[in-house]
């Protein structure tokens, strides 16, 4: 009787315990953490494939705009971001000096083709008379600026004046000391008459004189600097009363293209070509764009190619600041492939995702392609994968997930 009570106690309590354990194990299962994600059907679709590059806005369109000669600057008609309109006036030159040179110029053209219409026409005593006056109107000039030049050495002496205004004083009294002896070689061939050969020297005299007389009016007319195209003041250079020398920039100019400038790796430099359409992202605006010119050299430093990016629907100017680094996406054409977002993909040294397969989390090493602005093809995964997009950084492979 006692081992009959023993053993149904015995049974009592294996009853409990098993009752306990599965009590236990039924709380422990529902207390598996769960976490959500949100999924995207990996499809097999067409995007257009493109390669993607920081540009920097501006390029070659930018031009450094400089005088022919050097003066003082006398007026400036702009200012910096100004819009201006082909022809209009932008700086001036003080012209004093130029005109001068300019003169002198003429007297020397006006001289030796009176030397040359007397050598073929044969000189009167009326001509000679005015040959006479020019050469005394020659030296007038000549003693002048000959004296204003010594002048100007003991004030250069003194470091009063630059070297550059002695030199201006100096190609002044060279000059008049030229047309000076060119009146009076006139007046000598007019008193003596001129041979075959003379006339043939003072054509040639005459031919000089009148390039020369070009040239100088050609430094007048070029200390107007005017607009040559449509465009946009990008920076002033100079001030009024400033001393400007020969060739030194006084405006950078763009004109109303805007280009972007991108640097191009050698394997993709083999991919482009002129006319190659692209879009380039500057702030919040989009604009389409193709390539106009390719330097088919590398860059010393960065070892890319220089390619240069039109664009073809501009951009308000208020939002295009030249030197701006901006998005370019080069059109490469259409790819059939599994595309997923860039954002779901993850590295740890390799590039995986996690895709959604019986609840669970499942990591998927993923090879990558070609992108598409916001898109890369993959090669690892298969059409109709449930791709975790949101909430990937959360979990493990074999985390228990639901799908929101």
């Amino acid at each position: 009787m006692k081992k009959r009570t023993l053993l149904i106690c015995s049974l009592f309590l294996s009853v409990i315990i098993l009752s306990g354990c599965s009590g236990k194990s039924s709380a422990e299962k529902s207390n598996v953490k769960t976490y959500p994600v949100k999924t995207l059907e990996v499809k097999n679709e067409s995007n257009s494939v493109s390669l993607e590059y920081q540009g920097i806005t501006g390029g070659s369109e930018v031009r450094k705009l400089s005088f022919k000669s050097s003066a003082k600057i006398s007026k400036i008609y702009v200012s910096k971001g100004q819009h201006v309109k082909k022809g209009d006036s932008l700086v001036d030159l003080d012209k004093s000096d130029l005109n001068f040179a300019m003169e002198a110029s003429k007297s020397q053209m006006d001289a030796a083709s009176a030397q040359y219409n007397k050598s073929v026409n044969g000189a009167q005593e009326e001509d000679i008379n005015k040959a006479e006056i020019a050469v005394k109107n020659a030296e007038d000039n000549y003693n002048y600026y000959k004296d204003l030049y010594d002048k100007n050495t003991k004030l250069y002496q003194s470091g009063a004046i630059s070297k550059q205004e002695l030199d201006g004083a100096k190609l002044q009294a060279d000059s008049y000391e030229s047309a000076l002896n060119n009146a009076k070689q006139s007046l000598e061939q007019l008193q003596n008459g001129s041979r075959e050969e003379d006339k043939q020297a003072l054509l040639a005299q005459l031919n000089e004189a009148k390039a020369g007389y070009d040239s100088k009016a050609n430094l007048v007319q070029d200390a107007s600097m005017h607009a040559d195209m449509d465009g946009y003041v990008v920076d002033v250079l100079c001030k009024e009363g400033e001393m400007q020398g020969a060739g030194n920039p006084v405006i950078l100019f763009r004109s109303e293209n805007q280009v972007v400038t991108v640097g191009l790796s050698d394997d993709d430099v083999k991919k482009v070509q002129v006319g190659t359409k692209a879009q380039v992202k500057i702030d919040d605006s989009t604009a389409d764009g193709e390539i106009i010119n390719i330097v088919q050299m590398s860059d010393k430093t960065s070892g890319t190619y220089s390619a240069e990016i039109k664009l073809l629907n501009p951009i308000d100017n208020s939002k295009f600041y030249v030197g701006q680094s901006v998005k370019v996406y080069i059109n490469m054409g259409e790819k059939n492939s599994l595309w997923i977002p860039i954002d779901s993909i993850l590295n740890d040294g390799e590039d995986y995702v996690f895709v959604v397969e019986n609840g669970h989390a499942v990591r998927k090493n993923v090879t990558l392609g070609d992108t598409n602005k916001d898109k890369v093809s993959v090669e690892g995964l298969k059409t109709n994968d449930k791709l975790i997009i949101e909430g990937m950084k959360n979990i493990k492979a074999g985390y228990q997930v639901t799908v929101k």
